[in-house]
C-alpha cells in the first residue's frame, strides 16, 4: 500500500474500478479496514471508473483548509461522510468545504472509524455485488447526475417483511434530512436464498412513499447465506435536502447565525438579525 497520507483502496466492482481515498485519520483507517474485510481490494487503480473519498465529518476541523488527497480523474467522484444525528455548524461548514471538491456528498449518520467503515463498505458493496438484479456504477451516475447531496441509510427486519426494513432504514437518517425532494434512489435489498423479486418490489413501493413521484428509483437485490432469518435494505438517496435548522445554523433568510427563542416549554431556532423563527427552511409544516 502507499503511505498513510496517500492511502488508497481500489475495489474491483463487476469489471469497474472504484478508488477509495481516506481523508483524515478516521478516513485512512476506515479505508484500511474495508481493504482487510470481505471486499476484494488492490491499490492499483490508475484510471478508476469512480472515486469515493471517505471522511468522518465529526473529526474534520472546520477552521482548517480542507485539502483532499489528489486522485486520478474519474467519471464520478463522491464523498462518503459520516456526521452525528444533527451536524453542528462547524461540521456543516466542513461538509460544505468537502462538497466543493467532489461531484456529490453522501451523508451517513454516525461518527468514528466503525461507522465510516460501514458506510464506505455499503456504498462499494451496492455497486459491486452480483445478485438477483445488479446495481452498477452507471446506475449511480444516473441518479447523481446534477445532484450535489445524497444520503445513505441501512435498515433490517425479519425475513418476509421488507417494508419494515425500509422504514427502519429511513429512521436512521440524520435529523432534518428531507427525502421528498430526492431525484433518485438506489434500493438494494440483501436477504437469504428465500428472498424473492416480490420482496424487492415491496421494498421499492415503500421507498416511493418517502420520495416525490418523479424520483428515479433503481433497484437491485443480492443473496447472503449468512442472513437466514433477516433482510437488509440499503438505500442511497440522491438530491435530499437538510430542511431543518438548529441553533448555530445559518439563517435561511439573512445568513446570520441562529440562536434560540423559548416560549413556555417550546424552544425554536430564531434569528436576532431579521426575526426569523421556525423549524423548517422550506416552512412546509
Amino acid at each position: 500500500m502507499t503511505t498513510d497520507e496517500e492511502l488508497r483502496l481500489a475495489v474491483d466492482a463487476l469489471g469497474e474500478s472504484i478508488l477509495v481515498v481516506g481523508y483524515g485519520s478516521a478516513g485512512r483507517t476506515a479505508t484500511t479496514r474495508v481493504a482487510d474485510g470481505d471486499l476484494p481490494a488492490t491499490d492499483a487503480a490508475e484510471t478508476p471508473d469512480a472515486v469515493i473519498v471517505a471522511a468522518d465529518g465529526s473529526a474534520v476541523d472546520a477552521n482548517a483548509a480542507v485539502e483532499l488527497p489528489e486522485t486520478p480523474t474519474a467519471p464520478m467522484c463522491l464523498a462518503a461522510v459520516t456526521v452525528p444525528n444533527r451536524p453542528s455548524a462547524g461540521e456543516q461548514a466542513a461538509l460544505d468545504a468537502i462538497a466543493e471538491r467532489v461531484d456529490a456528498t453522501i451523508v451517513a449518520t454516525g461518527s468514528g472509524v466503525v461507522d465510516l467503515t460501514a458506510a464506505v463498505g455499503a456504498l462499494v458493496s451496492i455497486v459491486r455485488e452480483s445478485g438477483i438484479v445488479n446495481i452498477d456504477l452507471a446506475d449511480a451516475q444516473t441518479v447523481f447526475r446534477s445532484v450535489r447531496t445524497g444520503a445513505l441509510c441501512v435498515g433490517e427486519s425479519s425475513i418476509g417483511d421488507p417494508a419494515t426494513a425500509v422504514e427502519n432504514a429511513f429512521g436512521t437518517l440524520a435529523a432534518g434530512i428531507e427525502t421528498d425532494p430526492a431525484r433518485g434512489v438506489l434500493v438494494d435489498l440483501v436477504g437469504p436464498p428465500g428472498m424473492s423479486v416480490a420482496d424487492i418490489s415491496e421494498a421499492v413501493s415503500t421507498v416511493r412513499a418517502h420520495v416525490g413521484p418523479n424520483a428515479h428509483v433503481i433497484w437491485g437485490g443480492s443473496i447472503d447465506d449468512s442472513m437466514a432469518d433477516g433482510i437488509r435494505a440499503r438505500l442511497v438517496l440522491a438530491g435530499v435536502k437538510n430542511g431543518r435548522v438548529a441553533p448555530g445554523d445559518r439563517c435561511p433568510r439573512c445568513g446570520s447565525a441562529l440562536s434560540t427563542y423559548t416560549l413556555g416549554e417550546r424552544t425554536i431556532p430564531s434569528c436576532e438579525s431579521c426575526g426569523f423563527a421556525g423549524v423548517s427552511v422550506r416552512l412546509r409544516d
